[in-house]
C-alpha cells in the first residue's frame, strides 16, 4: 500500500514525533485508524528499527475498518477493535478505550486527522478517557489539517475547506434539490443534517488545548505546511461515505460529476485567493504532543 502525497507527508511528521516514545514491548493505540495507512507507516518505521510494539487499530466505521483488517489482521502485533457497537435496543453506542482494553493501559495513544471530527461537547470526556488509559509518562500524538489555528497564513487552507466549498455549491443544485423534493420533510431535513455533518466547520486549536489541559497533559504544539495534489482531492471526496455531500441523489456518474464541478469552482476560488496553485492545495497542518504528567 503506498500512501498519497498528502498522507505519506503528514504521517511521516506525525510518526517521526512519536518514534522517540516508544520503546521494545511499547503498547499502543491508534485512535481512529481508519483504512489504517498511518498504522501502516508506524509499523514499517518500528520494523526498520528492530522494535517491537503491540498496536490496537479503533474505528468506528466497519466500511473503513475493514480496508485496515484486510492490511492488517495477520500480524500477530495488531488488534482491531469497533469503537461503535449496538446495546439490545438497537441504540449506537460508543465504546471507551478502557473497556477495549480490559483495563489495560498503553505507553502511546496515536491519532490521525481524527481530532477535527469529534463534536467539542465529547472531547474534554474523551481526552479523560485517553489520560485514563496511559501509563505514567504515557503520551497522545496527534495531528490534523482541519483545526484552526491561529498562525495559519492567508496562503493556507484547511484540509476540508475545498469540500465545504463542495457542499455550499451543491446545496442549491437544480438536481439534488429536485431529489430532495421527493422526500417527506422529516427525510429531507435528516438527509441534509447528515450532509453537514460530513465535513463539519473545524474547531479551534484553543478546545483542544484546554481539554488535554483538563485530562492533566503537558502540550506541545507545532505547525507545517502540506500539499495536496488536486487529482488526490478529487479521489478523496469521491469516496463513497464522503460524497453523500451530494445526497440524496444516488451514486453514480451523474453525482460524481457534480462534484468535480463543485470542486474545480472551489478550487478556482482557492487559486484567486492565493490559497491554492494549478496542481495543489496548501494545508496547514497541526500536531501536537501530550505527556500525561
Amino acid at each position: 500500500m503506498s500512501p498519497l502525497g498528502w498522507h505519506r507527508d503528514s504521517s511521516s511528521l506525525l510518526i517521526e514525533m512519536a518514534m522517540p516514545l516508544l520503546h521494545e514491548g511499547a503498547r499502543v493505540v491508534d485512535y481512529g485508524c481508519g483504512t489504517g495507512g498511518s498504522a501502516i507507516e508506524l509499523l514499517k518505521a518500528c520494523d526498520a528499527r528492530g522494535l517491537g510494539i503491540e498496536l490496537m487499530l479503533v474505528d468506528p466505521l466497519p466500511s473503513w475498518f475493514h480496508k485496515a483488517h484486510s492490511l492488517l489482521a495477520d500480524r500477530p502485533d495488531v488488534r482491531l477493535e469497533l469503537s461503535l457497537r449496538t446495546d439490545a435496543d438497537g441504540r449506537r453506542l460508543f465504546r471507551t478505550l478502557d473497556e477495549m482494553l480490559d483495563g489495560e493501559h498503553v505507553d502511546l495513544i496515536v491519532c490521525s486527522s481524527t481530532f477535527h471530527l469529534i463534536p467539542a461537547k465529547v472531547l474534554d470526556a474523551l481526552l479523560k478517557e485517553m489520560a485514563g488509559v496511559l501509563l505514567p509518562g504515557g503520551s497522545l500524538v496527534w495531528s490534523s489539517g482541519d483545526i484552526a489555528h491561529p498562525s495559519r497564513p492567508s496562503s493556507r487552507a484547511l484540509l476540508h475547506d475545498p469540500y465545504r466549498m463542495v457542499r455550499a455549491r451543491l446545496r442549491g443544485e437544480e438536481a439534488r434539490l429536485a431529489a430532495l423534493d421527493l422526500l417527506d420533510e422529516q427525510a429531507r431535513t435528516r438527509c441534509e443534517r447528515a450532509a453537514d455533518a460530513i465535513f463539519p466547520e473545524p474547531p479551534d486549536v484553543s478546545i483542544m488545548l484546554n481539554a488535554v489541559e483538563g485530562a492533566g497533559m503537558s502540550s506541545r504544539i507545532a505547525t507545517e505546511q502540506i500539499e495536496m495534489s488536486l487529482d488526490d482531492a478529487e479521489r478523496f471526496i469521491l469516496v463513497p461515505r464522503l460524497s453523500d455531500v451530494a445526497a440524496p441523489l444516488d451514486s453514480g456518474e451523474q453525482r460524481d460529476q457534480l462534484i468535480r464541478s463543485a470542486l474545480e469552482a472551489s478550487f478556482t476560488a482557492m487559486r484567486e485567493g492565493g490559497k491554492a496553485d494549478d496542481d495543489v492545495y496548501r494545508i496547514h497542518w497541526t500536531f501536537g504532543v501530550h505527556e500525561l504528567a
